[in-house]
């Protein structure tokens, strides 16, 4: 029989290797009871080892990570994949913005009047448009959540149900061709849903690390997604493996001409 400290070294080891758990994974994994892993967790999570979310854990840095931190790195990769994103904007679109540092990336690069209205629930991206003049910019009402750089709850939802937007560029956690399009909170996942409910054309870029990484949350299959923009080095299976879904996106690369 395996001792407690061992099984919590062999969790610690899982979500170094994937990204997250799931208790009843590992439940079946130990031959334990589901009570027994979320102890384990409940430790894990106040020693400050991993972040416990609804039916499992993820890496400690995937809910604690700063906005601030997260729009200063790869500066160049983000600016390749907006350019891309700006070039898909036609003046008469209402734009749904969601909150992302990839996001805030589009925002810079975007000019006056290059849309009828910007929509967005992120502070940074509504103060980066504000001196736009031809361009309506719309910052959704909701609760701050600390460190994601957006805002979000019942306020939000609330006023995305009377929007109907012509483009939405939605932020991800992580992407799989299998899984979908995913987040690392439930709270986030149903916002992000919301704002495809409420787009014409869905619309998301991501860098390369988020492709195939596993996160909680379930937003939308990829069928949901009109494009996905991608960085020159995206793996080509996996581009292949998200070519060949029911319903497949098109799939822009950053740098190349459309396919």
């Amino acid at each position: 029989m395996i001792l407690a400290e061992e099984r919590r070294q062999h969790i610690l080891e899982a979500i170094t290797q994937q990204g997250r758990v799931v208790a009843a994974d590992l439940a079946q994994r130990f031959a334990t009871s589901e009570d027994t892993i979320r102890r384990d967790l409940r430790d894990l999570d106040r020693a400050g080892k991993l972040r416990r979310v609804h039916g499992g854990a993820v890496r400690p840095s995937a809910l604690t990570s700063d906005f601030r931190e997260r729009v200063a790195a790869d500066v160049p990769r983000k600016q390749a994949l907006a350019a891309v994103a700006v070039g898909l904007i036609q003046p008469d679109d209402i734009v749904l913005i969601d909150a992302g540092s990839t996001n805030l990336a589009l925002a810079h690069l975007l000019e006056d009047g290059a849309a009828m209205a910007v929509v967005t629930n992120c502070p940074a991206i509504a103060v980066a448009l504000g001196h736009f003049i031809r361009t309506e910019v719309i910052m959704l009402g909701g609760t701050v959540a600390g460190g994601t750089g957006s805002v979000r709850g019942a306020r939000t939802l609330k006023a995305l149900a009377d929007i109907r937007a012509d483009l939405c560029f939605i932020g991800a956690c992580g992407l799989d061709p299998a899984y979908g399009l995913a987040a690392w909170e439930g709270e986030d996942a149903a916002l992000k849903q919301a704002m495809i409910y409420a787009s014409r054309r869905v619309v998301s870029a991501i860098v390369t690390e988020k492709l195939a990484r596993p996160a909680p949350f379930k937003v939308a299959d990829v069928a949901s997604l009109d494009q996905i923009i991608v960085e020159a080095d995206a793996p080509g299976d996996l581009l292949a493996r998200l070519r060949a879904a029911p319903d497949a996106p098109e799939i822009l690369i950053a740098g190349q001409e459309p396919r």
